[in-house]
């Protein structure tokens, strides 16, 4: 038994179609059947594979639609869970992540099972007992979140929760920790087992960054109302010297202050913040003119401006003439750290410019062309 499908039936009437659009009309007139189709039964064909083709598109319409509505129950869009805000604290606006440390009082919360819910003090030697579990469990220099992580984990290796769900808030401070901050790599608070040098509390926070400045400040609360701070140069703790290792203590802050840095902008070929290897490194204008690579043709050199805020933070405008500088008629001028050097640029010299390179594009074409004519 011969299968039709809607393609073959569509095919073979337009081929007849075909075969009676190339008939003259006066045949078409008498109706004469050509490869057995008359002209009626052609339109009649026509209108067959159009019912026929209709037919198609609605029935793969309907049933596309069922499929698709299928795949998007079967394979929703992933749902990004969203992650609970790690517990921080603020020392002067710099949000620092808290680590537990010993004689904290902690408050455990278990959502599914409310009896086990309890106010736990941390041990001096950084545990704590639970419930149900037969070991004590270590929370000393963990993070609020990693000690949730760690109680859950506990409970469902146990076999006593399948599915715990845990909160840990911190209710009373009493262990002293030590926060790190400044232009080190690893900014945080950190929980000091007992006394230990200043070099080794930098090195656990990754290590001086590379704007560091000179200094290091050390902040100590003192007897009186107003705290101590002592300042050690970073040039003797790499050099070793004992009298500036100095031991830090529970309750202090570390800050490694920062290099000053020096901006260049306007008419030069690298504008942007250059940093100051150290405070004593004395930056002239040369000198970040070098680290800027060079002025542009168009730079209107006799109107440099050195912008520097005073004491009072008021900004003042120290108009320098860097031509002469250039030629060595002027002396060069120094510049102190936060200062910004502004390099005008003039219209009329890169109009001039811009003219210039393209007449030498216009020169050089013409050149080509002649030596290819010849």
């Amino acid at each position: 038994m011969a299968v039709y499908t809607p393609l073959g039936v569509i095919s073979k009437h337009l081929r007849r179609l075909s075969c009676v659009a190339m008939l003259p009309s006066r045949h078409l007139g008498a109706r004469k059947k050509v490869a057995g189709v008359s002209v009626r039964g052609a339109l009649g064909a026509y209108r067959h594979c159009a019912w026929v083709f209709f037919c198609a598109v609605v029935c793969g319409l309907l049933l596309s639609l069922p499929g698709a509505a299928l795949g998007q129950v079967q394979n929703p869009l992933p749902q990004t869970p969203s992650a609970k805000p790690p517990a921080t604290k603020t020392i002067e606006g710099l949000a620092l992540e808290y680590a537990i440390g010993a004689q904290d009082l902690l408050g455990i919360t278990f959502l599914e099972a409310a009896e086990l819910s309890r106010d736990i003090r941390v041990a001096p030697d950084g545990t704590i007992s639970l419930p149900y579990l037969a070991e004590r469990v270590v929370l000393a220099g963990l993070t609020l979140n990693q000690a949730e992580e760690l109680l859950k984990r506990k409970y469902q290796e146990a076999g006593i929760l399948n599915q715990p769900n845990i909160s840990i808030t911190l209710k009373e401070l009493v262990s002293k920790p030590v926060a790190v901050m400044g232009a080190v790599r690893n900014p945080g608070v950190f929980q000091l087992g007992a006394t230990m040098p200043l070099m080794r509390v930098i090195t656990q926070a990754g290590g001086f960054t590379d704007d560091a400045g000179t200094t290091v400040q050390v902040v100590r609360a003192g007897t009186s109302s107003q705290d101590q701070v002592i300042r050690v140069r970073i040039e003797d703790l790499r050099m070793g010297l004992l009298e500036a290792n100095i031991p830090i203590y529970g309750g202090d802050t570390v800050n490694v202050l920062p290099a000053g840095a020096v901006y260049v902008v306007g008419a030069v070929n690298r504008p942007g913040r250059h940093s100051l290897k150290s405070d004593a490194d004395q930056m002239t204008l040369l000198r970040l003119i070098a680290l800027a690579e060079d002025t542009k043709r168009s730079a209107k050199l006799d109107a440099t401006v050195i912008l520097r805020k005073d004491e009072s933070g008021a900004t003042k405008e120290i108009h320098v003439d860097l031509k002469k500088i250039l030629q060595r008629k002027a002396p060069d001028v120094a510049v102190q750290a936060n200062d910004v050097v502004f390099v005008p640029d003039s219209l009329g010299r890169r109009a001039a410019a811009r003219s210039g390179d393209a007449a030498v594009q216009v020169g050089i074409m013409a050149l080509l062309r002649g030596i290819f004519l010849l």
